[in-house]
């Protein structure tokens, strides 16, 4: 009896045990089903929101290309011809050693800049000088040949960099990148010795078929300086005069860099030594030289400009490697009306319509 009794609860708590193994099974089961198509499902839509998302922002950037499919860069603003505009970074300034943006529009078949390149002969060609930043009085006629209508940008200015502009290629289009250097433009011949200096002008910001240059046209001509004093000895009074921005050479006062003394003519004659204009101006009497000279140092005032090389092959300009006709890139094709999908792109700082 008690044996029976024993075997019967010994099959009963076998029974259970099966039993309870076969619902946490069970509930195992459904825990990773639901762990597992959830995870799908997860997947699914973060996959989707990201494909949207990319869709999106292919639709709102914009990339200009050349004719070889190679990327210039990707627009941030656009001119008031619709032209897009990008920056360059320049990489290869060494004076002083620092990047700077150059700011570029790209048209169809050219590039543009605010800023125009400045020659000192005739039909754009001869030494490419440019205006340093922000001198609106020196030129500030735009495509109108109208005062106070343009020609000048302060995005330079505000980087504290060298100016930048695009000037003639060798084919006349679609321009070359230029920098200001700080030597100064030597003033060209006057022609009868008198008035301002006939040169020419690319301004890539005209609208125009074939090439944007100017000529003639009358080179910017400043008011002029008063010389630099830079003298051990004012001749036979015995008198000392060195400026404060004068140099030293072999500890006695001497021009400074990027300037000339100036000799000849009646500064000999008078015994003024020392008198130095910067390099490209002239010096000019305004009066009869006497002990109260009145004298300036004239010139163009615009300063050398120099090809911006492209840093990959410096012996080609920073644009050259890049063929017209340039183009942006098409929104992606989603969203057509021959389409089941449609992906709203609403302006920047509105919310979806």
């Amino acid at each position: 009896m008690d044996t029976f009794k024993l075997d019967t609860t010994s099959k009963v708590q076998q029974i259970k045990k099966s039993q309870q193994g076969y619902v946490l099974t069970i509930e195992l089961i459904l825990l990773v089903t639901i762990l597992v198509i959830g995870s799908f499902v997860g997947i699914v839509a973060v996959r989707d929101a990201l494909f949207k998302q990319k869709v999106k922002q292919l639709d709102n950037t914009i990339l200009v290309t050349d004719n070889n499919g190679t990327v210039l860069g990707e627009m941030f603003n656009l001119d008031e011809h619709d032209a897009p505009q990008l920056f360059y970074i320049d990489r290869t300034s060494t004076d002083p050693e620092q990047n700077y943006r150059a700011l570029i529009g790209v048209r169809d078949d050219r590039f543009t800049s605010r800023e125009p390149i400045y020659y000192t002969e005739l039909n754009c060609q001869g030494d490419p000088c440019i205006k340093p930043v922000s001198t609106e009085s020196l030129d500030s006629s735009g495509v109108s040949r109208l005062p106070n209508t343009g020609a000048v940008s302060y995005f330079q200015a505000l980087q504290g960099a060298p100016n930048y502009a695009i000037g003639r290629s060798p084919n006349g289009i679609p321009g070359h990148l230029f920098r200001e250097t700080i030597q100064d433009c030597e003033l060209p011949e006057l022609i009868g010795g008198i008035g301002s200096p006939i040169g020419s002008r690319y301004i890539s910001q005209k609208v125009i078929t074939g090439e944007p240059c100017e000529s003639p046209f009358n080179l910017p001509l400043d008011v002029g300086q008063a010389p630099l004093t830079c003298s051990a000895s004012d001749g036979g009074l015995g008198i000392a005069t060195c400026d404060a921005a004068c140099g030293s050479n072999n500890g006695s006062c001497a021009c400074p860099a990027g300037y000339y003394e100036v000799s000849g003519g009646l500064v000999d004659t008078l015994g003024l030594d020392g008198q130095c204009c910067p390099i490209g101006t002239e010096f000019e009497n305004t009066s009869l030289l006497g002990l109260g000279v009145s004298a300036l140092c004239t010139g163009l005032n615009l300063k050398k400009a120099v090809s911006v090389p492209d840093i990959n092959n410096p012996s080609q300009n920073a644009l050259e490697s890049f063929t017209p006709p340039f183009q942006i890139n098409l929104p992606a094709a989603g969203g057509r009306i021959d389409s089941d999908q449609w992906y709203p792109t609403p302006p920047t700082g509105e919310g979806n319509n």
